[in-house]
């Protein structure tokens, strides 16, 4: 492999599969604070290059994913536009970074396949298992004994599978809307960066495998990646530069959302969620609404407006462990793929964990842990409020009544995956504390069969229950007529998964959505943002106090975004 020969390298205990690693301090920058100026740089440098970044704060052990050697995006196909006409059938773009099928400007080779959501998970499992194989001892270097130990980034795939694709594929017969944009993306980050030990710096780490057939071509990406990384970082550490490349890193205008119902709509969709309570078609029904804006760019502006750089604002003001931020390129547009602004973000400040999967070392079990929320408290103005709303939410049965009907639907989704009498319940309503409300959550736990993969598990259990209700298949069907929008990735999940096994994913709550759309009106495109919060549902909710909640939930997120440092 090919490396700049001035920078010191190291080897991982693997001879198959060695590991380059080069630090850098940029400044000493956060995750949340590297990532915008990061993403432009790179794409400054070299704008041909499939630059995919994502960023996972994985409850404080983050990782930024820079160029997939394999990456999946997935689009939902209209009847008209299907091969042979077959139902449920997605468009599957595959982006291989691999030297022996590279085109002349991107080295890259843009493949679309058409399949169905399981052959999509079992392509996704057979390609993890493949690599695992190939990876066996550096595996082991990261698998543990405790299952309670936190999971960290290693090698695997990294990515979202949204809300919309798995309702659908939930309840097909309901024709469950999906957003004009991808449904899922996952890559395959074999070059990544993530803090060292002493947190003081960015290690970048390179993995190699016996399967790898771009081996001459990653050699150059990789050496100059790292001259890009060393430019930026000689950059960031002159202090006659920091200042400026820090504030064009993050100069962002007031992005003004507006919410898509009012109060009265509001209310309307509660009564007719009420309605279907009372009928008995659910226990439980997650009703949300959405926020939607564009982004105002000035014609003088050269720098495109993009939802990234409102990241550090948003993560200071959040702290969200399970926060995250991820780029797609749009290889079905008609316009430049390789344009950031032509890119679907998605950029999340999620509290909640969907699941934390762990192997267990020398056995290779996997044990996996979810922590459902349901039950919300504003923050108080003051300690003596703060611990009043606190108490209120411990005292809640309606909360606890909503908690637990979530709890008993995740141990029956996990109880399908895992060996008989292994799903626990170690903790029931615990309060967590975030910037701008208390969550009650409780936690789950389960050792899996021997025979499934923690992939498996994560398609079937989707969406999570504590955005559908219960029982989950009619919740979804609701959710659709009474929403009357499709929700994209909003719900869904962001996480990674090893190909060991190891992996954690959040829910996708507190989470915006950037894309690139026709204005047919002004004859233009535009880049809209849309934002949405909601709550669960059940006949003992009150309407004000539901909407109330609505508002607390993304309250703090609308008011950075509002804020103007255009000229700071």
């Amino acid at each position: 492999m090919l490396v700049a020969p001035h920078l010191k390298t190291e080897q991982t205990a693997s001879a198959s599969s060695p590991a380059t690693q080069t630090s850098w301090r940029f400044g000493d920058l956060s995750a949340a604070e590297l990532l915008p100026k990061l993403k432009r740089h790179l794409y400054g440098q070299n704008p041909n290059a499939n630059w995919q970044l994502v960023w996972l704060n994985n409850d404080g052990r983050p990782v930024i994913g820079l160029l997939p050697k394999m990456s999946w995006s997935v689009y939902y196909l209209s009847d008209s536009k299907l091969p042979n006409q077959q139902p449920n059938i997605y468009k599957v773009i595959k982006n291989c970074r691999d030297g022996s099928h590279s085109q002349a400007k991107t080295n890259q080779a843009i493949i679309s396949t058409y399949m169905s959501y399981s052959d999509w998970q079992e392509d996704l499992i057979a390609y993890s298992q493949a690599h695992n194989a190939d990876n066996t001892d550096d595996n082991n270097s990261f698998s543990t004994k405790d299952v309670d130990k936190q999971s960290s980034y290693h090698h695997g795939l990294i990515g979202f599978i949204g809300y919309d694709i798995a309702a659908y594929e939930l309840s097909p017969a309901a024709k469950i809307q999906l957003a004009a944009q991808p449904c899922a993306s996952l890559g395959h980050y074999d070059i990544y960066l993530t803090p060292n030990a002493e947190q003081m710096s960015w290690q970048l780490t390179i993995k190699d495998s016996v399967t790898d057939t771009d081996n001459e071509q990653k050699g150059v990406l990789v050496k100059a990646l790292i001259s890009y990384l060393d430019i930026m970082d000689k950059e960031l550490s002159n202090q006659t530069l920091e200042k400026s490349a820090l504030e064009m890193s993050y100069k962002t205008t007031p992005l003004l959302l507006k919410a898509q119902w009012s109060k009265r709509d509001y209310q309307q969709a509660f009564d007719k969620t009420q309605s279907y309570l009372q009928q008995g078609d659910c226990y439980q029904i997650n009703l949300t609404q959405q926020w939607q804006g564009a982004f105002n760019q000035s014609p003088n502006d050269n720098v495109t407006p993009m939802l990234m750089d409102y990241l550090p604002a948003l993560h200071r003001n959040t702290h969200a462990p399970f926060a995250g931020y991820l780029a797609v390129n749009d290889f079905t547009s008609e316009i430049s793929v390789n344009t950031p602004d032509n890119q679907f973000e998605l950029l999340s400040c999620s509290p909640e964990l969907f699941f934390t999967f762990n192997k267990e070392d020398n056995t290779g079990k996997h044990h996996i842990r979810t922590k459902p929320i349901k039950g919300t408290m504003p923050r108080g103005l003051n300690t003596e409020q703060d611990n009043a709303y606190k108490q209120q939410l411990i005292d809640s049965e309606k909360d606890r009544a909503e908690n637990v009907m979530i709890v008993d639907l995740l141990r029956n989704d996990l109880g399908k995956y895992a060996k008989i009498g292994s799903v626990k319940v170690p903790q029931l309503f615990a309060i967590e504390s975030f910037s701008n409300v208390h969550h009650m959550v409780s936690t789950i736990t389960a050792e899996l069969k021997t025979d499934t993969h923690p992939l498996a598990v994560l398609f079937g259990s989707l969406p999570a229950g504590s955005i559908t209700g219960t029982p989950k298949k009619r919740a979804v069907e609701i959710i659709s007529e009474l929403e009357g929008a499709a929700r994209g990735a909003y719900c869904g999940t962001l996480g990674y998964m090893n190909f060991d096994g190891s992996g954690q994913w959040n829910v996708l709550i507190r989470t915006l959505q950037a894309n690139t759309l026709s204005n047919h009106k002004l004859g233009k495109k535009e880049r809209h943002v849309s934002l949405w919060a909601g709550g669960g549902i059940t006949i003992a909710s009150n309407c004000d106090a539901e909407y109330q909640e609505c508002l607390d939930k993304v309250g703090n997120l609308l008011g950075v975004l509002t804020q103007d440092n255009s000229d700071k």
